[in-house]
């Protein structure tokens, strides 16, 4: 599962950063904050970090999941019109709470 979370993340991360350098550079669309694909790449590397060195594989392929997931709901609020804030915030407080409670279940089952 770790590796099916892997390819999921990193194909979230390989499209959202095609798509800002489709608004940014060229454009297509409104610009997108250049702060949410820092922090996104930040939290996907932890997770990938985490996951790799864990022997708990299957908890962290759904949490690596959970994380694209995380990167979907920041693109829709941004494209839904929230502000910038407002989806950094949710993309900052959705990964940390999935890297958070997947330690924390992997550390109870320990």
């Amino acid at each position: 599962m770790r590796i099916v979370g892997t390819l999921v993340l990193l194909m979230a991360m390989l499209g959202w950063s095609a798509w800002f350098v489709i608004c940014n550079v060229y454009e297509f669309a409104p610009a997108l904050n250049p702060w949410g694909l820092a922090v996104g790449w930040l939290m996907a590397l932890l997770g990938w970090i985490c996951a790799w060195r864990s022997r708990q594989r299957a908890r962290w392929g759904w949490a690596l999941c959970g994380l694209a997931a995380s990167v979907g709901v920041y693109l829709l609020l941004n494209h839904r019109g929230a502000g910038e804030g407002i989806a950094l915030a949710a993309l900052l407080i959705i990964s940390v709470g999935i890297l958070v409670w997947t330690r924390k279940a992997i550390r109870r089952s320990e």
